[in-house]
């Protein structure tokens, strides 16, 4: 980065690597996101195309469709997976019983950003402090 000027487009590029394009399966939303973005782009593609015959533009709309349909699907996703952990995480605290010596913990650290319920007894607890 320049060190007197504010970060620019290339700099944010530089940080990019292939490795982070090979593991995009694991992102929470990102495959439905995709493939919504794919079904609109293919479709306002085609149907440009048909009204208006010229392919520069049609590629353009196409283009536009798939970004703009895969950014509003992906952080709807994520929006409903935040008020689905919170409604989980809150369900957990009204069940956890206060005479039980375990407790309840949520994570997202199940199979394809799954929510796990983890229950954690107070050995457990005392083994991940000694680690810290």
């Amino acid at each position: 980065m320049s060190a007197d000027s504010d970060p620019k487009f290339v700099d944010a590029l530089k940080t990019v690597k292939l490795e982070d394009f090979k593991e995009i399966n694991r992102i929470p939303c990102a495959r439905n996101a995709l493939l919504y973005g794919m079904g609109a782009g293919v479709a306002v593609g085609l149907l440009r195309f048909v009204t208006k015959r010229t392919v520069s533009t049609s590629a353009n709309w196409a283009v536009a469709s798939f970004c703009g349909v895969s950014a509003v699907s992906f952080e709807a996703c994520h929006l409903e997976r935040k008020n689905k952990l919170e409604k989980l995480r809150l369900i957990v605290k009204e069940t956890d019983s206060k005479g039980r010596e375990e407790r309840l913990v949520v994570t997202e650290r199940g199979k394809k950003g799954a929510f796990d319920v983890v229950i954690e007894t107070p050995a457990q607890v005392a083994e991940a402090m000694k680690k810290d």
